[in-house]
């Protein structure tokens, strides 16, 4: 995906350069690139299950926390 901007007939610098960077922003290269920074792996289902429930115990343990001290 090659995204170029040619300078028009009366286009000062300034207005190229703030088209070019529009174009680049409407492809959203920049986003693919930072989401692809750093690979993560996708959490397997059983991690993702844990994790739900020692969430899940913390919230209770902060509520009775937050209502008994």
């Amino acid at each position: 995906m090659t995204i170029y901007a040619v300078k028009r007939d009366s286009e000062t610098n300034e207005r190229l350069i703030k088209r070019f960077k529009k174009q680049v922003q409407n492809s959203r290269i920049i986003q693919e690139v930072r989401t692809r920074k750093y690979h993560t792996a996708t959490p397997k289902k059983r991690i993702t299950r844990i994790k739900a429930i020692m969430r899940e115990q913390f919230r209770e343990k902060r509520a009775k926390e937050q209502f008994y001290a």
